[in-house]
């Protein structure tokens, strides 16, 4: 995934190598036949003393679409080549091939740290704020998804001085509550199955 913010015409651009995998298996309860998971890390823009944007891996709220649009990694690239994800399609997005442009409908969730080292920075960013929240001259200049066979990369953490002891923390101690009502846990930035 790429993604491109402009500011005082420089576009500054973030990618990421993510991998979704989903496992066929046996129907449990109300639970479906695949199951998904995700290695890799976020895409991030560093904006220089501006900050840097996230596109996170989950959007915090289901595995679907959240009530302001974004979208988890699990469905992007599926929506931006034409693919429903049912249990008819889902064996068949590993012949996917090639690039595409995301659709405004079909972008993740954005997180704008204002100061990278403090996470309690950290709000919601909908690219049609950008200009208001960066000046007029600042636009969201496109987001991508490309298939390919390069290798993943986690360095995320060196950005996020933070991550790491997130990380190192107990299941249900892992999350941190931001004053704006956010809660952020490391499965925003680097996948479950990294």
């Amino acid at each position: 995934m790429t993604v491109n913010i402009e500011i005082d015409g420089k576009v500054h651009s973030g990618s990421s190598v993510i991998e979704v995998k989903w496992r066929g298996g046996p129907v449990i309860g109300d639970g479906g036949p695949f199951g998904p998971s995700i290695k890799g890390q976020a895409a991030l823009v560093d904006l220089g003393d501006r900050g840097v944007v996230v596109a996170t891996l989950i959007n915090d709220e289901s595995y679907g679409l959240a009530k302001d649009g974004a979208l988890g990694a699990l469905w992007i690239t599926p929506r931006a080549f034409g693919k429903e994800t049912n249990a008819e399609e889902i064996p068949k997005l590993p012949e996917l091939r090639g690039k595409r442009d995301l659709a405004l409908d079909n972008l993740p969730r954005f997180l704008w740290f204002s100061n990278p080292q403090d996470p309690t920075t950290a709000r919601k960013l909908i690219v049609q704020d950008i200009p208001a929240i960066f000046g007029p001259s600042a636009r969201f200049a496109g987001a991508s998804v490309d298939i390919t066979s390069d290798p993943i990369v986690i360095d995320i953490r060196g950005k996020f001085s933070w991550l790491k002891p997130l990380e190192d923390k107990p299941p249900g101690n892992d999350i941190i509550y931001l004053p704006n009502g956010l809660g952020i846990n490391r499965y925003y930035f680097i996948g479950d199955a990294s």
